[in-house]
Parts: C-alpha cells; sequence; structure tokens
C-alpha cells in the first residue's frame, strides 16, 4: 500500500519566486539589465527564449523602448503584449498607436491623402491592469510603440511572437506623426 504524501499550498511570494529562479524551476518575466539599460535611439530586444521546431516555433522577448519617431509597422501574424511591471520601476509612458483599419485600407487611404489623427488610436498604455496588461495584436494590424523626450526610465515590455516573425513599415506618404504630450 501506498503512503499518503499531503501537500500543504503555499502562497506565491517574491522570495518563492526568487527560490524557484534559483532552482532553474521558473524564469520571472521581468526588465532584464539590457533593457534597462540600453541608450540607443530606438531601445533594444531581449529575447528570453526561442522554442524549438518541434514544439513549434515561438519566442518571447523583453523590449526597452526608447524609439520616439513615429514609424507605423505591421506584421504578417499575431503578436501577443505582455505589460507588466513586476519591478515597480516608474517608465516614462509607452504608446501604442494604432491604425483603425487593417494594412490594405490604410495603405490605400495614404496613397489617396486622405489619413488624419481619427484614422488612428494613440493609446497611453497601462501596465499592470489585469482588464488592459496582456493582448494580442492581430496580423496585418497597423502599429507603433514610442515613449516620450526627456530624463527618466524608458518603458519595457514583453512580447511573444512567432519566431521567424518580420516588420514591414507602412509607408505614410510624406506625413510626419507625432504624438502629442502634455
Amino acid at each position: 500500500m501506498k503512503e499518503k504524501i499531503f501537500l500543504n499550498p503555499i502562497k506565491i511570494t517574491p522570495a518563492l519566486m526568487r527560490e524557484l529562479e534559483r532552482r532553474t524551476l521558473i524564469r520571472a518575466i521581468k526588465p532584464t539589465k539590457k533593457l534597462l539599460a540600453t541608450r540607443t535611439t530606438t531601445g533594444t530586444v531581449d529575447i528570453f527564449y526561442t522554442a524549438p521546431r518541434a514544439s513549434g516555433t515561438h519566442k518571447l522577448m523583453g523590449v526597452g523602448k526608447r524609439t520616439l519617431a513615429v514609424k507605423m509597422m505591421v506584421h504578417p501574424a499575431n503578436e501577443d503584449f505582455i505589460l507588466i511591471n513586476p519591478t515597480n520601476i516608474k517608465y516614462k509612458s509607452l504608446y501604442i498607436i494604432i491604425a483603425r483599419d487593417k494594412r490594405v485600407a490604410f495603405e490605400k487611404k495614404a496613397r489617396s491623402g486622405d489619413i488624419s489623427e481619427k484614422d488612428f488610436f494613440t493609446v497611453d498604455w497601462e501596465y499592470n491592469n489585469p482588464a488592459t496588461c496582456v493582448f494580442t495584436m492581430l496580423k496585418d494590424t497597423v502599429h507603433c510603440e514610442v515613449t516620450v523626450p526627456g530624463p527618466g526610465q524608458h518603458p519595457v515590455f514583453f512580447v511573444t511572437e512567432p519566431s521567424q516573425l518580420t516588420a514591414n513599415y507602412v509607408n505614410i506618404y510624406m506625413r510626419e506623426l507625432i504624438v502629442q504630450t502634455a
């Protein structure tokens, strides 16, 4: 006859997370030194892992965003955003600009010269809000992430996407998009 083993649940704590990481059982999703320390004009990406092809390929990466210029792009597949800040570092604003139309309609409107501020959602995204901090940017959605100039810690966020996902920039035909901040 087998002896019963009674397991007693314990609450998750930061100390327990550190212990699980120390034992290489988990990896907490948090900014790396590389993401926080980047000083390039556009920021940097730090890939946490890429799944092996046999498991279906995708990758999880952190993004340290220093980009100020709005340069709209589109991907041929979905990508998932994870806007969490487990360190509670005070970040500068992260703006995600999303075109109201998918790529084909947006490009047609841009070519005709009919785009205006009404064709964009410019969202000052909130971290750590369970209702809004994890979402999927669907394929062919024209979008861009930027921050604001000045002192302070640039924002860091996380993305999981196909391991070979390409980014294609969208021509807005000699127009400059500028995020207005207070």
